[in-house]
């Protein structure tokens, strides 16, 4: 995708909180935040992104601006709307829809703003982050708050956490519980797959039967692992390999 930038181009970019994902142009990061407002918040506007602004963008006046509300612990509204008017990528009408999904984001109950908090910790692969999160939505006074299909999500969810923070097992568990609950076929999948990663074939066919599914449904998720083995394994690794090979593992099967 191309981004028309009116303003000058940075040499050296400024890299985004959480994503870490860079950024080179002042439409650069007004397209960041319009297409990820869920996962924006205060935290994601700090003073380097001012100085940034004015040494990299040429752009004192907003950088100012920015640099000064940032002192006074503004609203999030605030600092969206002003970043987006200082640029002419988005059209007056498409900041006002924004305006009105980030007041949705703001109506919402604590419970839901806290999962939103850890889904964006997941996604930026801050992986033991996230862990916590769900812990505390999952464990603590927030529970009851969730549908039971809620609850399962956020298992799943906390699986991937578990999967790249600590053993197969927690995240096995986690699978399995959160299909019980959301009827997930992602999460069936992911609770096979596992089986399968750890070579617990007798237990993948007990329990791809215990959960109801044919002959045929078995065969194809059989193969859909293999193909995500074949598309990500290296052949005859080596020991240097062997951590770049867990890696691109992890990313098939949990991501």
């Amino acid at each position: 995708m191309f981004i028309l930038c009116r303003d000058r181009v940075a040499k050296k970019p400024y890299t985004l909180p959480f994503s870490e994902k860079k950024v080179y142009s002042l439409e650069e990061l007004c397209y960041y935040i319009y297409n990820n407002i869920y996962s924006i918040n205060e935290d994601f506007f700090q003073q380097s992104l001012a100085v940034w602004l004015r040494d990299e963008t040429g752009l004192p006046v907003l950088a100012k601006k920015i640099g000064d509300m940032l002192r006074s612990e503004p609203s999030l509204k605030d600092l969206v709307v002003t970043l987006l008017c200082g640029c002419d990528y988005y059209r007056e009408d498409e900041i006002r829809n924004l305006v009105k999904v980030m007041d949705g984001i703001a109506n919402l109950p604590l419970y839901k703003k806290k999962k939103i908090k850890a889904d964006n910790y997941l996604r930026a692969g801050r992986y033991g982050k996230s862990l916590s999160e769900y812990r505390r939505l999952l464990h603590g006074s927030f529970a009851v708050n969730f549908t039971t299909e809620e609850y399962g999500d956020i298992l799943h969810n906390q699986g991937i956490a578990h999967f790249y923070t600590s053993s197969f097992a927690e995240a096995e568990n986690d699978f399995k519980e959160a299909y019980v609950r959301n009827h997930e076929p992602d999460s069936l999948r992911h609770y096979l797959w596992l089986l399968l990663m750890q070579g617990r074939e007798k237990d993948f066919e007990a329990e791809a039967v215990s959960f109801g599914m044919a002959p045929e449904e078995v065969r194809a998720a059989r193969s859909e692992y293999t193909r995500a083995v074949s598309q990500c394994a290296v052949p005859e690794p080596s020991e240097d390999d062997i951590e770049r090979y867990k890696e691109q593992l992890k990313k098939a099967f949990a991501c």
